[in-house]
């Protein structure tokens, strides 16, 4: 069911994730908007969230946490795209954090 271009998505049925990422430079609200819109095609801003689909199999909800911080929660169902999905996924967050998926995990098992 579609509200507005945000997906409305029955959570019984999909998995959530939320993780802060930190970034290389400074992440603005702008920055963020932009690039989900590049990346996934749509964006909705509710508050000082952003959100983002593609397909019916991946929603990503995403915030400003700090100068140089994201907060993502995303929330994935099983498709036949998730090959696509996961590509897709990482280059925002790529773009966004200015780490590539090696250096994020690096990062992460550093915590």
């Amino acid at each position: 069911m579609r509200e507005g271009n945000a997906l409305q998505f029955n959570i019984a049925r999909y998995s959530r994730k939320m993780r802060k990422y930190r970034c290389k430079n400074e992440v603005s609200e702008n920055i963020l908007e932009s690039k989900m819109k590049d990346i996934f095609g749509n964006v909705t801003k509710s508050g000082n969230q952003f959100v983002s689909s593609y397909s019916e199999s991946l929603s990503v909800i995403a915030t400003v946490s700090g100068k140089k911080e994201i907060s993502v929660e995303t929330r994935t169902s099983p498709g036949s795209d998730q090959e696509k999905i996961v590509k897709l996924y990482n280059q925002f967050l790529e773009e966004v954090t200015g780490y590539t998926a090696k250096e994020r995990k690096k990062l992460m098992s550093k915590i």
